[in-house]
């Protein structure tokens, strides 16, 4: 896969995480309750989580794929 940012190939491996993983616009203190306009990419209280996803060490991108995972969106 070529990088979208600077064109050079991709190196496909997994992104591994702790108990859950959100994506939100700007940080802030963890909390367990996922905010308006945040996506809960997975949540697992008793598992690590792992993401199919790639890295581009040229230019320090990762590109997630996270259509598999039961993602919640508010």
């Amino acid at each position: 896969m070529r990088c979208p940012v600077c064109g050079e190939e991709m190196e496909p491996g997994f992104l591994q995480s702790g108990q859950r993983m959100v994506w939100i616009k700007t940080p802030h203190k963890i909390s367990l309750l996922t905010k308006k306009c945040e996506v809960l990419l997975e949540n697992n209280d008793f598992e690590g989580l792992s993401f199919e996803a790639y890295i581009c060490k040229s230019c320090k991108k990762v590109l997630l794929d996270y259509s598999t995972s039961d993602y919640e969106e508010k």
